[in-house]
């Protein structure tokens, strides 16, 4: 093997601890537990990131599943399936549109609302705990400086993790984790 090649990966591995794939990898690790611990403590246990890809899209006056789905990037019948799984788990409640009884509108429930509040509760206990390590002043940087990031590759419909993907992944996993 040539010195300069195996002196090149040398120096990369040496920084492993700071690509940034992998520091975003752990990141999203680290608040995949922080927000499963908040929820734990609140009651959920069977609650996945899928879940709230759906749920943070109803409107609070209801939604039809072709909206839904349309603006999480999945198929409708992947949100169908989400939809009976939210609504058997008592999230969201269906109803027939008023005018169109093959259209079914999605609410959220009360226990709906109450999670979308303790769901605000814990991505404020999340900022806490990074304001906590780096300032509340650089967690807002952070916000920022990822925001930009996201907007770039979702207005440029980039290969970029997109809600369908996180959607198909958490209904891939057959050990549904609380998030």
């Amino acid at each position: 093997m040539n010195e300069d090649k195996l002196s090149e990966l040398y120096l990369f591995k040496q920084d492993k601890d700071r690509h940034i794939g992998r520091l975003i990898a752990k990141s999203h690790r680290l608040v995949r537990e922080i927000a499963s611990e908040f929820l734990r403590a609140k009651g959920y246990t069977n609650f996945r990131v899928g879940h709230m890809v759906a749920l943070i899209h109803i409107d609070l006056e209801g939604s039809n599943i072709n909206n839904l789905a349309s603006l999480a990037g999945v198929t409708k019948q992947a949100m169908s399936k989400l939809v009976k799984e939210l609504q058997d788990e008592g999230f969201v409640s269906i109803e027939k549109h008023p005018n169109d009884a093959r259209t079914l509108i999605v609410k959220l429930s009360d226990k709906g609302i109450s999670t979308m509040l303790h769901w605000k509760e814990c991505t404020a206990n999340i900022e806490s705990k990074f304001a906590e390590v780096i300032g509340l002043e650089k967690v807002e940087q952070l916000k920022n400086i990822l925001s930009d990031v996201v907007s770039n590759y979702d207005s440029n419909n980039s290969l970029f993790m997109s809600d369908k993907s996180l959607l198909n992944q958490n209904l891939a996993d057959s050990n549904p984790s609380t998030y």
